[in-house]
């Protein structure tokens, strides 16, 4: 009996459910096609990260493990097969549905025109848009046999062009600038029709002009996409700062080794053949026939028109009460816990509380981990600002956080251009927990400390569609534990226990199992037990096996996953107590919560830290405890409403993944219901 599913395989089922979302009608079409998009991308990062890491695995087979297939009997030779097979038939689903929505843009008068369907009427606008605008930026290469090819960076664009002389066939590689202008060029309105083209589009149709001193008698040009290993490799050269090696990896990450070549499917044979043995690509064996466009990572940011009914309506986050019923956010918290979840509430409630910081003459101390900020992060202004007010401001910024590298380390430098402390993170471990520490001291007063946690970065773009928790206390047992965390983090050596915090690598995995056990035995004795567990992707095989345990025992567990899960719910015998939900909705569901029921005292955690052998073993993660009895309950509420969708929720079971919940109970859209569940507690606490 198969007791797990491989994560990767998982993991395409995941975005299998992101693409049934670009074809269910009831979402919005902009929004849909924007879902292609966010196909798009997770694939391009999928295939940088995870296939790549099997490929590594593969070549040092008889060096290093690189890789570890949480299916033994499978070999990765094997795994490769089945995702280049699974991949392959999503892609043809994909390829019809772009075709589908496009076509069904005619119907709100908007056309999307290629070089070859153009009207007339536009020739002059692109033009002088091509000539005045980005002419000079078109890389343009030509290549016979014997000059060597310039790289293909990752995530960049090319056109492979072929030019048929009278003589010979001439070559050529266009590097397209959408990295400098946007992807979707939007046409004047005519008759209320609205055209829209594609950039590489406005280049196919002025290829006789780029070549115009070459004598062709025909001229193609055909789209090729390269994607490379993403994985940094750092030496032990202690000569180096971290930072240091970070920016040499980030540089030759885009010379990194080739795991995938998309090219358009209608390129001539003899070009593509030229081309793979220019790139040295010729004996690889990742490469794939497309369509005519690529990068539609792009189509994630598809113009909306302002079309009513295009695009999903957008929600005003609610404003907190509580808060500013006080003179001060240092006031409001030690009066009274807070919990915010984005993008549900308006996350400027945390932008403020550190702004207010950053001035306060009281405050002393700040204190945060940075994992993924904005490239314009009030929250990095803020801490700049309380360090020139001679705050003792200390970042713990993690310059591994995978694609925001080359953002982190132009973070780091200008927060330690205006003298705050910048902490590389721990040698061996990420640092992926969310949390902060402020110290104030009023004059003659003990010190009052107070501590945010969340379950996602410190990101104010991406609050605004990641569902997240930030809890705000001043509870005595957590700030004292967070600030020994920031000690730690200064002080590597230093050996730290925790009584209320789960902390990884230094206790959470066991503490967990411990909670598990603890439910086993509960129900046993009769006493209420229950496990819930909300999280972005699991794949501990340890923890797995535990649940499958509850399980057997007569625990009901229920699992709320967005992506990974090599859990398999529901087989008789095995894990018939477990049900597993995956909701795909407007915003990408984010948090982490770990729930036991505890006999009646129900435990309540918080968490950054997903259940994988990385978040548990070989990363800084924090979860944190709700002792509040109406936070916990908001936290348990939530939760109930994700677990009970029957209408965005994916019911995951041994035969699917894509699946969706349904039954007799009233329609319940978790994000839609989440929301008016807030804006009601939100009432009620203005009428207190």
């Amino acid at each position: 009996m198969k007791k797990y599913i491989n994560r990767e395989i998982s993991w395409l089922s995941f975005n299998a459910r992101v693409l049934q979302e670009a074809s269910d009608e009831t979402v919005p079409l902009i929004d849909r096609i924007r879902f292609l998009g966010i196909y798009s991308n997770n694939l391009d990062e999928f295939y940088s990260v995870r296939y790549s890491a099997i490929l590594r695995s593969i070549q040092l087979k008889d060096i290093e493990k690189v890789y570890q297939n949480i299916v033994p009997e499978q070999t990765d030779e094997e795994l490769i097969e089945e995702i280049n097979e699974i991949v392959r038939q999503q892609r043809e689903q994909y390829d019809e549905l772009h075709n589908q929505l496009f076509k069904e843009l005619e119907l709100y008068k908007i056309f999307v025109v290629d070089n070859q369907s153009l009207p007339d009427i536009f020739v002059e606008f692109i033009s002088e848009y091509f000539y005045n605008e980005f002419i000079h930026t078109v890389g343009v290469f030509i290549l016979d046999d014997i000059k060597k090819a310039p790289p293909l960076r990752d995530g960049s664009f090319y056109l492979a062009v072929k030019m048929q002389l009278k003589e010979k066939i001439q070559y050529a590689l266009l590097i397209v600038p959408t990295h400098l202008f946007p992807r979707f060029i939007i046409l004047p309105n005519k008759d209320g029709n609205t055209y829209v083209m594609y950039l590489e589009d406005i280049i196919r149709y002025h290829l006789k002009d780029i070549f115009k001193m070459f004598d062709f008698e025909k001229i193609e040009a055909h789209s090729i996409k390269i994607t490379r290993d993403s994985e940094l490799d750092f030496d032990n050269d202690l000569e180096h700062s971290l930072l240091e090696k970070v920016i040499n990896g980030l540089e030759n990450r885009k010379k990194g080794v080739p795991v995938r070549l998309v090219y358009d499917s209608e390129i001539a044979p003899d070009t593509l053949k030229f081309f793979l043995k220019k790139l040295r690509l010729d004996d690889y064996d990742s490469i794939n026939p497309g369509g005519k466009y690529h990068n539609k990572r792009d189509l994630m940011s598809f113009p909306n028109f302002d079309i009513a009914g295009l695009t999903y309506e957008k929600i005003k986050p609610i404003m907190l009460k509580g808060p500013f019923k006080y003179k001060s956010y240092f006031q409001a918290f030690t009066e009274k816990e807070e919990m915010m979840m984005a993008p549900y509430h308006d996350y400027s409630l945390l932008l403020k509380f550190l702004r207010e910081a950053a001035i306060d003459p009281k405050v002393t101390k700040i204190k945060i981990t940075i994992y993924r900020v904005a490239k314009d992060s009030q929250v990095m202004h803020s801490l700049i600002n309380a360090a020139m007010n001679g705050k003792e401001v200390t970042a713990v910024l993690e310059l591994r956080a995978r694609f925001d590298e080359s953002n982190n380390a132009m973070w780091s430098r200008k927060l330690q251009e205006a003298g705050v402390n910048v902490i590389f993170g721990v040698p061996g471990l990420k640092v992926h927990s969310k949390i902060g520490y402020i110290e104030r001291k009023p004059e003659g007063n003990l010190a009052e400390k107070y501590v945010f946690v969340s379950t996602g970065n410190f990101h104010a773009g991406t609050a605004k569609i990641y569902t997240d928790y930030t809890y705000f206390t001043t509870n005595p047992g957590i700030t004292k534990e967070v600030e020994q965390i920031f000690k730690f983090f200064g002080a590597n050596y230093l050996n730290q226990s925790y009584s209320h915090l789960l902390v990884s690598p230094y206790g959470t995995r066991r503490k967990i199992v411990k909670m598990i056990k603890k439910e086993i035995k509960n129900h046993l004795a009769g006493l209420p037990a229950e496990i819930n567990l909300k999280l972005n992707s699991f794949s501990d095989k340890q923890i797995i096996d535990l649940l499958y345990k509850a399980s057997q025992k007569g625990v009901k567990v229920r699992l709320v996953i967005r992506g990974i899960n090599s859990l398999i719910p529901g087989v008789k015998g095995l894990s018939e107590n477990i049900e597993c939900v995956s909701v795909i909705d407007k915003f990408l569901e984010h948090p982490r919560i770990y729930w036991f029921k505890n006999a009646g005292d129900d435990k309540v955690y918080i968490s950054s830290a997903d259940m994988m052998e990385r978040n548990l073993d070989s990363r800084v993660e924090v979860a944190c405890p709700i002792y509040d009895h109406n936070l916990r309950k908001i936290v348990m509420d939530t939760f109930d409403l994700s677990f009970n969708d029957n209408v965005k929720g994916r019911q995951i079971t041994a035969k699917s993944a894509l699946e969706y919940k349904r039954n007799n109970q009233p329609p319940n859209r978790s994000q839609y219901t989440t929301y008016d569940y807030f804006k009601k507690l939100n009432d009620e606490d203005n009428e207190d």
